[in-house]
């Protein structure tokens, strides 16, 4: 009897002091979506806690449903509000990684930007990703974020039971998740269609829980609650000065479509019972990430505003402490990994996942490690998305990682377009199309085309064949044919225009060095390259030269943005070598050298450049002659106005960042200038006088999607002055 007195009198005093009291409510927390709004849920909760406020159930759509999720896992709200506010949200909602760890096979793809567009072609079909951004980064900031409940499937199980609401996308219903993957779960609920990428979860697709439900008083009085505390942060629409970005215009076409179900959750509302809090968020719109401290404060005080009825809902200190201890304790993942576990993969060669299991396997769980081999193997550009969980099935410590390869691949359709003119005569541009096609074989092998119309003319076509999986060895054999214009100056008079065709099949030998930051490449082909008069007078004559040789490189690139960077270096060397022996018309030795180096200062941002070619004493066609002349290339001089067989070039430039263009547009707008030095010499003396000339600019340019755009005007150190315009990649 009295071991029967003590274990009952044990199991009360576990239980919440105030679950004893049965005239104390089981309240249940509500918190709407609203995108960036949804940080205001931040400030509430710090309210509630400080009035010792005791949580029964949480419910969350979309932004709601990470903050109640990660309340509900046992994340503490000071932990909330710093995440939330220290969050670098530009790069968040990029899914790529840095374009410095990208590996080099893509870093040289002249096709790719910034952010990935392509089109899939599988089957003989064309499809479209199933939205702008995909939430790599996203969803590896949730899961780090409730890494506190990784080992929790039941949501009834967190610290605080907890539900999500999402919207399935095949039928328009909602659904209510009470178990899964907490991260996978949360992303899910957030899903705003057209911006983020539906989440499969039990071969069904769910997009934002906001367009059917997007204030859940429903599903918390479901849970057996007494009285419900709604925090409603969606319901305010964007000024049209709010809706100039992609963010934007989801969360006002988000706002628009829930304002009906939020209007039936208010009706919900019990008067005397229940309890509604509206934060004040004034313009702070869905997509204003940025503004997440004024949220949380707007929070704050609307909870504070609030007080003289949430008091009726305070618990004691001694009762609000004896709660905090009764609730659950979660569990990280504790000691080694036994097992690392890659699910997912089908085209993909599993082997490509061996690094990152040693690297985890037999060791305690270095998440900081784990994700970078994650973003890593993400930046190759053959994924959807790849994440993590962690499994305890039977007392083993298993890492799952959840890899999905892109469903619209593997052949891949990228377009661009670019056009360029210095106001003087020279204008070109380009349409680009460009084919890629994954997963050859079980080593990786590629199928890279491309095809650019306009009046200037390229079809290039590449078979990449790794010899090994990480690269190390690779064989290309090529083809390229084009067609370009080529103007003839005498002095600073355009003279002349001729036609260049070049047709060139060779082969390749190569290697990736240094962790695929670099390619060297050597290599044979069978060229040949035809000059035909357009305008002008023919001061040169028409040309048809065999200079089938050989040629090399070495590419070094770290750069953070390929043509607008802010950090890191690119070293590119470069040599071609026509030679009679394999049926040139000409013998000579072309080499050149260029770099570039970045350096950002908060928004200020130096790179500088530098060129230098040489022929080595040999006379090279005119065609192939090192140029000079155009924007920041001897800005002030039109475009290739002088040639030689030597060059020497450097410029500095300095540009200051405006504005931020919110991913997946673009990274930002900058005002900026150069100044440039440049010497040729060996040069075609009647046509081109050899001496060292200056040049400076200042420019208007952006980093867009697109690529870069520049509006530019240019000083020559002779007086001559001209203006420019770049976009794209022409």
């Amino acid at each position: 009897m009295k071991r029967f007195f003590s274990l009952s009198l044990l199991l009360v005093l576990s239980l919440p002091v105030f679950a004893a009291d049965p005239s104390h409510p089981r309240i249940g927390l509500v918190l709407s979506g609203g995108g960036a709004r949804g940080a205001a849920h931040v400030g509430v909760l710090k309210v509630l806690e400080e009035m010792r406020i005791p949580i029964a159930a949480v419910v969350g759509t979309s932004m709601g449903a990470l903050v109640g999720g990660a309340y509900a896992s046992g994340v503490g709200v000071d932990r909330l509000e710093k995440e939330l506010t220290n969050a670098n949200w530009d790069d968040l909602f990029v899914d790529e990684p840095p374009r410095a760890e990208w590996p080099m096979r893509r870093k040289d793809d002249a096709a790719q930007a910034s952010w990935d567009f392509s089109l899939g072609v599988n089957a003989g079909q064309v499809k479209l990703p199933k939205g702008a951004l995909v939430g790599q980064k996203v969803e590896l900031f949730f899961t780090d974020l409730v890494k506190a409940g990784e080992l929790v499937e039941n949501f009834d199980e967190l610290p605080i039971p907890y539900r999500a609401v999402a919207t399935d996308l095949e039928n328009g219903e909602m659904r209510v998740f009470a178990d899964g993957s907490l991260p996978k779960v949360m992303r899910a609920s957030m899903s705003v269609p057209g911006l983020f990428a539906p989440i499969e979860i039990d071969s069904r697709l769910y997009v934002d829980g906001a367009l059917v439900r997007n204030l859940p008083v429903d599903v918390a009085r479901a849970m057996g609650v007494d009285r419900v505390i709604a925090v409603n942060v969606g319901t305010s629409y964007l000024p049209r000065d709010k809706l100039q970005t992609v963010v934007g215009v989801m969360g006002q076409m988000v706002a628009i479509l829930t304002e009906q179900n939020v209007q039936r959750s208010l009706g919900q509302i019990k008067r005397n019972r229940d309890l509604l809090i509206t934060p004040d968020l004034g313009d702070i719109g869905p997509g204003d990430f940025k503004r997440a401290a004024e949220a949380i404060a707007a929070g704050e005080q609307a909870a504070r505003g609030a007080k003289s009825r949430l008091a009726g809902l305070s618990v004691s200190p001694a009762a609000f402490a004896a709660w905090r201890e009764s609730l659950p304790r979660t569990l990280h993942a504790a000691g080694k990994i036994d097992e690392v576990k890659v699910v997912g993969i089908d085209r993909v060669n599993a082997r490509l996942f061996e690094p990152l299991i040693e690297n985890q396997e037999g060791r305690f769980l270095d998440r900081r490690q784990l994700e970078s081999d994650i973003q890593n193997l993400y930046g190759r550009g053959d994924f959807e998305r790849i994440n993590y969980r962690i499994d305890n099935t039977a007392g083993r410590n298993r890492v799952i990682v959840d890899a999905m390869e892109k469903s619209w691949g593997p052949g891949y359709l990228t377009f661009g377009l670019g056009f360029r003119s210095d106001f003087v005569g020279d204008n070109r541009f380009g349409l680009r199309g460009t084919y890629r096609r994954a997963w050859l074989n079980e080593l990786g092998g590629e199928w890279l085309t491309s095809v650019q119309i306009g009046n200037e003319l390229e079809l290039s076509s590449e078979l990449y064949q790794p010899l090994r999986l990480d690269r190390a060895g690779f064989v290309a054999p090529y083809l390229d044919v084009g067609r370009n214009p080529i103007s003839v100056f005498e002095g600073s008079q355009r003279i002349a225009r001729y036609d260049l065709t070049r047709s060139v099949v060779g082969l390749d030998l190569g290697s990736t060095l240094f962790d695929e930051r670099a390619e060297l490449r050597v290599g044979a082909l069978l060229g040949n390259a035809r000059t035909n008069l357009d305008t002008g007078e023919p001061s040169l004559p028409e040309t048809d030269n065999n200079e089938s040789g050989l040629r090399a490189r070495f590419l070094w690139d770290t750069l953070d943005s390929r043509y607008v960077p802010g950090s890191g270096v690119r070293l590119a060397l470069s040599l071609f070598s026509p030679q009679s022996v394999m049926g040139a018309d000409v013998d000579y030795n072309r080499l050149s050298l260029s770099v570039t180096g970045a350096k950002s200062f908060g928004k200020n941002t130096l790179v500088g450049r530098a060129r230098l070619g040489s022929s080595f004493g040999s006379d090279m066609p005119f065609y192939d002659q090192f140029a000079l002349g155009g924007f920041q290339d001897l800005s002030g001089y039109a475009n290739e106005q002088f040639r030689g067989n030597q060059l020497a070039f450097g410029a500095l430039v300095y540009y200051r960042q405006l504005a931020t263009l919110t991913p997946p547009l673009g990274r930002g707008i900058y005002l900026g200038g150069s100044l440039e030095v440049g010497s040729i010499r060996d040069t075609l003396d009647f046509l081109t006088e050899p001496k060292t000339r200056f040049g400076s600019s200042v420019f208007l340019g952006a980093d867009t999607w697109l690529g870069p755009a520049y509006l530019g005007l240019g000083v020559g150190g002779d007086g001559d002055a001209t203006g420019y315009f770049l976009l794209g990649r022409p």
